[in-house]
């Protein structure tokens, strides 16, 4: 298997961070790369950063990414670059792509809009593109691969403690910030639910006020990385909870099936305006699905497999999560009361699925699989090609 061949991995690889601003909803909370970082750390991969970032506690000056002056992207075998350094308007090192590179060069894109890729070159130069929102009725370039926002230990050390699933609140939970002026296929699933899902479960859709945050140096520290996201008592809420609503994205049409083109963003402004829905999701990946998952909630959203939410690994519709196929809404609000411990066999199996795979060890092991896996598909077919 690959991952044995992991075992022995000793190269080394070279993220360009930003700097930290503590600005309210700013750019640079670096998710992807914390998640992909915090996986190579624990399996002893040496990494390296052109910044330090991500201060790891209040009381020490120690950084998950560390500079290093002696060494540069030409010491390392991959290079790799996020969304956030294209959206803070940075351009790219010169002779990034040079001839003489040794290093493959990867960009993790948690951007929420797709038409980047038909104005950017660059998006065709990187070696791979690991894509959050990916959808599988889309088209996207041969570099494009599907990816996750994922679980940070940040996250998983806010919900190590659970109470039992029959302690929690008959709730669920829909705290969405931009309720009825935001994502489409949030405000349409959601109003479609609730006054279903209301006769089981009691709706709690408090939200926490930003300037609530908590002044305990730890949560502080993160609540100014995180660009004010991280909430003790929103994770509390979410203990508490039996289910969470993580409905999100907007709906567009499955042909043309290039969602970054004029025609199809102008048949998504038609979809939205007019309230109208389609098979085809994009920008449906959360924190919030992820948080939800992890903390032994029945996490509910849109069937992935209809709608066309794609991951690297898929999980079980009514096994992991509650997956609404919203033409046929009531059948799941039956489904539910008429099994009284569903809810509960689909939070502990939604946490157990979420954390072994996509925890931060899970997600540095497909990262380099994925890489590796095609370099040894690239060289088969030049030897094949050799040997004709």
């Amino acid at each position: 298997m690959i991952s044995d061949q992991l075992a022995n991995f000793n190269d080394r690889i070279y993220f360009f961070c930003l700097p930290r601003t503590d600005v309210e909803g700013g750019d640079q909370f670096q998710h992807l790369f914390i998640c992909l970082a915090e996986g190579l750390r624990e399996l002893g991969i040496s990494f390296f950063s052109n910044i330090n970032y991500w201060q790891e506690s209040p009381n020490t000056q120690e950084y998950l990414f560390r500079h290093s002056p002696d060494i540069t992207p030409n010491d390392c075998s991959i290079v790799v670059f996020s969304h956030n350094w294209f959206n803070s308007n940075h351009a790219l090192p010169k002779n990034l792509f040079h001839k003489q590179r040794k290093y493959l060069t990867v960009y993790l894109d948690g951007n929420d809009n797709d038409q980047d890729y038909n104005q950017y070159p660059e998006y065709k130069q990187f070696d791979f593109i690991f894509r959050t929102h990916y959808n599988r009725h889309l088209k996207y370039p041969k570099n494009f691969y599907p990816w996750n926002f994922g679980l940070s230990n940040r996250i998983l050390q806010e919900l190590i403690e659970l109470p039992n699933f029959q302690d929690r609140k008959k709730q669920i939970l829909i705290n969405f910030r931009h309720w009825k002026t935001g994502h489409p296929v949030r405000n349409i699933s959601s109003s479609l639910l609730m006054p279903k899902i209301s006769k089981l479960l009691e709706i709690n859709n408090s939200v926490d006020n930003k300037a609530n945050y908590s002044q305990e140096p730890y949560h502080f520290l993160h609540w100014q990385q995180t660009g004010a996201r991280h909430y003790p008592s929103y994770y509390q809420r979410l203990k508490n909870s039996a289910a969470c609503a993580c409905f999100g994205g907007f709906f567009v049409p499955s042909w043309p099936n290039n969602s970054g083109s004029l025609v199809n963003r102008n048949l998504q402004r038609v979809l939205t305006k007019l309230r109208l829905k389609s098979n085809t999701v994009i920008q449906w990946d959360s924190w919030r699905l992820w948080e939800s998952l992890a903390a032994g909630c029945a996490t509910f959203h849109v069937d992935f497999d209809k709608y066309g939410v794609y991951l690297p690994t898929m999980p079980e519709n009514w096994r992991h999560y509650i997956g609404i196929d919203l033409d046929h809404l009531p059948a799941a609000v039956d489904r539910i009361a008429d099994d009284p411990e569903i809810l509960e066999r689909i939070a502990l199996e939604g946490r157990k699925w979420a954390i072994e795979n996509y925890s931060p060890v899970p997600t540095a092991l497909r990262f380099l699989e994925t890489i590796y896996q095609q370099k040894l598909t690239h060289k088969t077919e030049v030897n094949s090609l050799l040997n004709v």
